[in-house]
């Protein structure tokens, strides 16, 4: 059995795959709205893959943690008198990175934004309507930035494994 089979990774691939397929979806429909559904179908798959590569952390290093964060791997590998390099890349990328990026992105999709306060047309047939919608989207990254998360998480994830094979 492959070290990579061996820590669970195929969740970490299947969401890595979905999020790819999402992100196909969303580049061939023409409806604004299923395209925005599946570029944020995309963001929760990628947001899965980085816990799912959690998941493989803590079962590589054999920690007990049914949901870690990289809070709790540094916490729990300290208590060990080790360090996870994993975590460390990972920690400055969720600061500054793709990942911080990728999480603001995740979050933007949990909550409502909040909503700019609605104006009445100048120049309409009625002083009663009102324009409610500025630009929905724009929070939400369109399939360009979604794929080159994805292609850089997929990267940074068979660099680690690549690294966490044993000699």
């Amino acid at each position: 059995m492959s070290r990579v089979a061996r820590f669970h990774a195929d969740r970490t691939n299947q969401k890595l795959y979905f999020a790819r397929l999402s992100c196909q979806q969303s580049e061939q429909t023409e409806h604004i709205q299923q395209a925005q559904a599946h570029r944020e179908a995309a963001v929760f798959h990628l947001q899965g893959a980085v816990l799912a590569f959690l998941q493989e952390l803590v079962r590589y290093y054999r920690l007990n943690a049914p949901m870690p964060t990289l809070k709790l791997i540094e916490e729990k590998m300290a208590e060990k008198g080790q360090v996870s390099p994993e975590v460390t890349v990972m920690q400055q990328l969720a600061t500054v990175g793709f990942i911080a990026e990728l999480q603001r992105a995740y979050r933007m999709c949990q909550y409502t934004p909040e909503p700019s306060a609605p104006e009445p047309e100048n120049e309409t047939s009625s002083n009663l309507i009102i324009k409610v919608t500025q630009s929905t989207q724009a929070w939400l990254p369109d399939s360009k930035i979604l794929r080159e998360w994805q292609h850089e998480l997929s990267q940074l994830i068979d660099g680690f494994r690549n690294e966490m094979v044993e000699f």
